[in-house]
């Protein structure tokens, strides 16, 4: 009689725990889709403490491990979107000092809690003598750094630890 409450005890609990690996395993899919690294993993771990059977997130936590840096460049991008600058106003500023100023706005508007990182890639030094003019107000940190890079013939990439900025290859004539 024991072994029949104790089965059906466990019985009617299957469907809380499915609902809760089913919902953990949704906040997993948002993370990685949000480049959240850490939030991802920790949510298909948990699917997996409470379905050890789950192959959706087996294979998530793979895919996790092998794709991490794109994930997390993908946060760094969006991060750098959710940052906006009250105003912006640099007047025939070179390339380098723009983007030294901007990290700082950045930094500042984040409270210290984000740092761009950006890293000037010029082994043609093609950005030595390109200069920023730029006059705008509240907009996205990553819409300031489009509009300086369009000016100055350049390209950011986000990375895992770094937004690398170089100039746009020219076509070989």
């Amino acid at each position: 009689m024991k072994k029949l409450i104790i089965a059906l005890t466990l019985f009617t609990s299957l469907p809380a725990f499915a609902d809760k690996a089913a919902e953990s395993y949704k906040l997993g899919l948002i993370a990685v889709k949000e480049g959240n690294v850490e939030a991802a993993e920790q949510a298909f771990k948990e699917v997996l403490r409470l379905q050890p059977g789950h192959a959706n997130a087996r294979f998530q936590l793979a895919e996790l491990k092998q794709n991490q840096g794109s994930i997390a460049a993908r946060q760094r991008s969006k991060k750098m979107g959710e940052y906006v600058i009250a105003q912006v106003d640099f007047d025939k500023v070179e390339l380098s000092e723009a983007v030294a100023a901007l990290a700082v706005m950045i930094e500042q508007k984040s409270e210290g809690k984000f740092a761009p990182n950006f890293m000037v890639q010029d082994p043609s030094s093609q950005f030595g003598d390109a200069t920023v003019t730029l006059q705008v107000k509240n907009v996205p940190a990553n819409a300031v750094l489009d509009m300086m890079l369009k000016q100055a013939g350049g390209i950011a990439k986000y990375e895992q630890h770094a937004i690398i900025i170089k100039p746009v290859p020219r076509s070989k004539e």
